[in-house]
C-alpha cells in the first residue's frame, strides 16, 4: 500500500514536468541595438527560471552557446603577445634540446607549444612567418616522438602537421631527412586521395582563410586537402576577423556558406544574442537571424528578449516552420532588471498565446502581429513588415497592377476588331473568320489579364500593407469604392444586351447578330473589369479587420428556436 501511495505521489510530481519536456527545449535569444547590454544576462536567467518552474524546458545559456559554437561557428581564436612569445620560446627550446640529443626534454616544451597550436592555429598563422613556424614546431614534435620511441603517435602527428598547415614547406635545413621524407609521404597520399572544400559568402569577394592561411576570395573551391577538419574564416571587412566554421572533410567534399551580415550580428558569449547597428536593422533582421541560430540549436520555440525603450523589456515568442509570433509581453525593467512578479505575468501571457503590455497602469492588449516600435536614428518610430514580405508584396502589386491596366487597355483593340468584323459582314464578301477570331481572342485576353492582375493584387495586400493598430480611413474609403464598383459590375452585367440567336463563334453568323455580339461583348468586358477591380479594393479593409491580434474583430453565431444570426463584434 505504501509503495502504491509513493508511486502516485511521484507521478503527480513529475508528470507535469515530463509533459513540459516533450520535444526540444525553448531557446532564449537577446537582441539589442545599443551599447547598454547589462540587462541581457540577468533578464534571460530570470525568465528561464520562471519558465522552468512552469514545467517548460529551456536551454541554459551555457548549453545553448556551446551547441551553437559546435554546430555553427565560434569567435576567432585570439592570443596575446605574451602567449605568442612564450610559444615561440617553447619551439626554440624544443629544437635546442633536439640538437643537444635530449628528445625527452624536448617533448615537454613542444607538447605545450602544440597545445596552443591546436587551440588557436588560425591566430598563430596570422603572425609574421606564422604558417612556417607552426609547421616547423609540429615537425619538431614529430622528431621528438620518433626519437623517444613513440612511433605510432609520431605517424599520426605528421599527418596532423599537414592538416594544420595545408600548404607550404618547412624551413630548409632545419629537419633531418627522415622528417622531410615523412612529410613528403603524407603529401603523396594527399595527392592520391584529395578532397575539396567549397566556400561561398554573401556578399561574394570576401577573403577566405583555412586554419588562418590566406587562400583567396569567395566563391572558391580548395582542392588537394587531406580528409580532416579545417577551421574556415570568411572576412568581408578588414576591421573584423571572421568567425570560425569547422569544415569536416573526413568523409568527402564539404561546403561552407557565410552570411556576413548575420556573422556581424551574432554573438555566443556570455549568452546567445544578436547585436545590431541600429533599431531599424534590429527590427528588420532579427527574426531571420533567429531562424539561423535555430538551425544550430534545435528548439520548439524561440523567445526573443529586447529593450525597445528605456525601462522596458519585451518578450516575443516565435515558433513554427516560418517563425510566426505566438505571444508578446512588455514589462517594466528597473536598474536591476525586471521583477519576478512582472516576469511571471509575462510568462503566463506567452504560454497562453496572448499579447499584453504590462508597462501601463492597467494591462493593455496588443495586436499580436504589430511589432514594438523602435526609434530610428532620426528619432522617428519605425513600424514596418519584414523586408522579404514587403518586397514580395510590392512585386505582386506591381505585376497585378500592370496586368489589370493591360485588361483596360485591351478594350480599345477589341472594339476595333469588332468594327472590322461587322464591316466585313456588311460588305457581302465571304467571311474568312480572321476578324471574328481576332475579336474573340482579344476578349479572352481581357478576361485573363484582368483576372490574373486582380488575383495578384489580392495576394499582395496582406504582404505590402503597412501595419496599423486600427483600420485606417483610406482602407474604409477603398472598401467603399470597391463596393460601388462591385454593385456597378453586377448591374451593368445584368442589363447587358441579350445573347443573339446564333453563337458569336459561328462562321455563318449574320451582320445584325454580329453587331449584337459586339455590343454585348463590350458590356460584359466592362462588367468583368470593374468586378475584378473591386476585389483588391475590398481586400484592403478586410486585411486590417481580420489580421491576427488583439481580437479586434470576433465572429459569432447564435441559434435559438426563434431563429439565428451571424455577428461580428470588435473594434472597427
Amino acid at each position: 500500500m505504501r509503495l502504491l501511495v509513493l508511486t502516485s505521489v511521484l507521478c503527480a510530481c513529475f508528470v507535469p514536468r515530463a509533459a513540459g519536456q516533450a520535444g526540444d527545449p525553448w531557446l532564449i535569444i537577446a537582441t539589442t541595438s545599443t551599447s547598454d547590454d547589462d540587462w541581457m544576462a540577468p533578464a534571460a536567467l530570470r525568465v528561464r527560471t520562471e519558465l522552468l518552474e512552469r514545467g517548460i524546458e529551456v536551454w541554459s545559456p551555457a548549453s545553448a552557446s556551446r551547441r551553437f559554437e559546435e554546430e555553427a561557428s565560434t569567435r576567432a581564436g585570439e592570443i596575446t603577445e605574451a602567449e605568442l612569445q612564450a610559444w615561440a620560446a617553447q619551439s626554440k627550446a624544443g629544437l635546442w634540446h633536439l640538437v643537444m640529443g635530449e628528445p625527452q626534454a624536448a617533448l615537454g616544451e613542444l607538447n605545450e607549444a602544440q597545445a596552443l597550436t591546436q587551440r588557436a592555429v588560425e591566430a598563430l598563422s596570422r603572425s609574421e612567418g606564422g604558417p612556417q613556424n607552426v609547421l616547423d614546431t609540429c615537425l619538431y614534435l614529430f622528431r621528438a616522438l620518433t626519437e623517444t620511441g613513440f612511433k605510432s603517435e609520431a605517424t599520426a602527428l605528421v599527418r596532423e602537421c599537414r592538416v594544420l598547415v595545408p600548404r607550404g614547406e618547412p624551413s630548409p635545413n632545419m629537419h633531418p631527412a627522415f622528417v622531410s621524407q615523412a612529410l613528403e609521404q603524407v603529401d603523396a597520399r594527399r595527392a592520391e586521395q584529395p578532397t575539396a572544400l567549397r566556400v561561398e559568402s554573401r556578399p561574394s569577394g570576401c577573403k577566405v582563410r583555412v586554419n588562418g592561411l590566406m587562400w583567396g576570395e569567395t566563391p572558391i573551391e580548395i582542392g588537394d586537402l587531406l580528409p580532416a577538419q579545417y577551421r574556415v574564416q570568411v572576412e568581408c571587412s578588414p576591421d573584423r576577423r571572421g568567425r570560425v566554421h569547422v569544415a569536416d572533410l573526413a568523409t568527402g567534399p564539404a561546403e561552407v556558406f557565410v552570411d556576413f551580415r548575420f556573422e556581424r550580428a551574432v554573438e555566443a558569449q556570455p549568452l546567445l544574442h544578436l547585436r545590431y547597428a541600429n533599431g531599424v536593422d534590429e527590427r528588420e533582421h532579427r527574426v531571420d537571424d533567429t531562424g539561423q541560430i535555430a538551425k544550430a540549436v534545435p528548439s520548439d520555440a524561440l523567445l526573443l528578449l529586447s529593450a525597445p525603450a528605456p525601462g522596458v523589456l519585451e518578450l516575443e515568442l516565435l515558433s513554427g516552420v516560418t517563425l510566426q509570433e505566438k505571444g508578446l509581453a512588455r514589462i517594466a525593467m528597473g536598474a536591476h532588471g525586471p521583477s519576478r512578479g512582472d516576469i511571471a505575468l509575462a510568462a503566463r501571457a506567452l504560454v497562453d498565446g496572448k499579447c499584453i503590455d504590462f508597462t501601463k497602469t492597467q494591462a493593455t492588449r496588443l495586436p499580436c502581429d504589430v511589432p514594438a516600435e523602435i526609434p530610428s536614428e532620426g528619432g522617428r518610430l519605425v513600424d514596418r513588415r519584414p523586408r522579404g514580405q514587403f518586397i514580395a508584396g510590392l512585386t505582386l502589386a506591381g505585376v497585378g497592377s500592370a496586368a489589370l491596366i493591360t485588361g483596360y487597355v485591351l478594350l480599345a483593340p477589341r472594339a476595333r476588331a469588332g468594327e472590322d468584323w461587322v464591316a466585313q459582314l456588311d460588305s457581302g464578301s465571304p467571311p474568312d473568320g480572321v476578324a471574328q477570331q481576332q475579336w474573340l481572342s482579344v476578349g479572352t485576353a481581357v478576361v485573363v489579364t484582368s483576372s490574373v492582375g486582380a488575383a495578384a493584387l489580392v495576394a499582395a495586400m496582406p504582404l505590402a500593407l503597412p501595419k496599423r493598430a486600427k483600420t485606417p480611413w483610406w482602407a474604409w474609403l477603398s472598401g467603399g469604392v470597391g463596393v460601388g464598383l462591385a454593385a456597378f459590375s453586377v448591374a451593368y452585367g445584368v442589363t447587358a444586351e441579350a445573347t443573339p440567336a446564333t453563337s458569336c463563334s459561328n462562321l455563318r453568323i449574320t451582320s445584325p447578330d454580329a453587331q449584337t455580339c459586339v455590343r454585348r461583348g463590350e458590356q460584359v468586358s466592362v462588367s468583368i473589369l470593374t468586378g475584378v477591380t473591386a476585389a483588391p479594393l475590398l481586400t484592403i479593409p478586410l486585411v486590417y479587420l481580420f489580421r491576427r491580434g488583439d481580437a479586434r474583430l470576433t465572429p459569432g453565431v447564435e441559434v435559438s428556436r426563434a431563429g439565428g444570426y451571424v455577428s461580428l463584434r470588435g473594434e472597427f
